[in-house]
């Protein structure tokens, strides 16, 4: 099938229900479309299912019923490679595979947005991507063990369509003058949906509430332009992002499934 007229149909399904379709947000698949082999075909019940594969595995998989076929199974089994949601986990072989990382995917409706009350010491401000990129891969480094994106990664982020200057911001220590926490976020009017992308803060100032201050935030820089916003994380995190979450309005318990071999 011609990839536009997938692309199409992927982004109306996706619309529905965009934490059951996919497991990120859509700009994000639509970005490495062209990459895949797509199909809408039927099922022997003749309901619709959309595929897309490459040589490694599965990318994508949806159909309405949640069912699947021996044949979709037996596939799944032999690639290398698939991500899949928890609704068609259940019903393969999974053991077969030596990688298998959770992922929660939830949303918020961006109707209501809770207040916050930001302590005098902090302040917002935007992150200015012209002088500040490095300072972003620093903040990044120190909240991780394993992550450090470079300078040139974090550039190349600025430069896709769904960047929003006005959706990256810091939360600055007066006293320091320095950042001490991240937010960036996402915006795709085609859907239209945000997406929240990094929420990090510094390890010596976690748990005194500016996590949830930058999800409100940002989310507050979306209300009116978006249907939604959409947000994944590892379900192991021992940080428990997914809590964050919800305790600013986030909801779901949609589960994806990362594979491999």
């Amino acid at each position: 099938m011609d990839n536009n007229n997938f692309r199409s149909i992927l982004k109306n399904t996706y619309i529905k229900d965009p934490c059951k379709v996919l497991p990120n947000a859509f700009w994000k698949t639509n970005e490495r479309l062209n990459q895949l082999e797509c199909s809408v075909g039927l099922t022997d019940t003749n309901e619709v299912i959309l595929q897309g594969w490459n040589q490694s595995g599965l990318h994508i998989f949806w159909n309405k019923s949640r069912e699947t076929e021996s044949r979709f199974s037996n596939r799944v089994e032999q690639s290398a490679f698939a991500i899949i949601h928890d609704d068609y986990f259940r019903k393969i072989k999974h053991e077969v595979f030596q990688v298998m990382k959770p992922f929660f995917r939830i949303k918020h409706e961006c109707n209501e947005i809770g207040d916050y009350c930001l302590d005098e010491r902090f302040t917002i401000m935007n992150v200015d991507t012209t002088v500040d990129l490095e300072k972003v891969s620093d903040l990044i480094g120190k909240c991780y063990e394993d992550i450090h994106p470079s300078v040139d990664t974090i550039s190349q982020w600025t430069e896709y369509d769904v960047f929003e200057e006005d959706l990256w911001i810091w939360i600055i220590e007066k006293e320091t003058n320095s950042p001490i926490a991240l937010g960036i976020a996402e915006l795709d009017y085609s859907v239209p949906e945000g997406s929240l992308e990094w929420i990090q803060v510094l390890p010596g100032y976690q748990g005194k509430g500016l996590g949830k201050i930058l999800v409100l935030e940002l989310l507050k820089r979306m209300h009116g332009k978006v249907d939604c916003v959409t947000v994944s994380g590892e379900v192991d995190n021992e940080t428990n992002p997914e809590r964050l979450y919800k305790s600013c309005g986030f909801s779901g318990d949609d589960i994806w499934w990362l594979l491999r071999k």
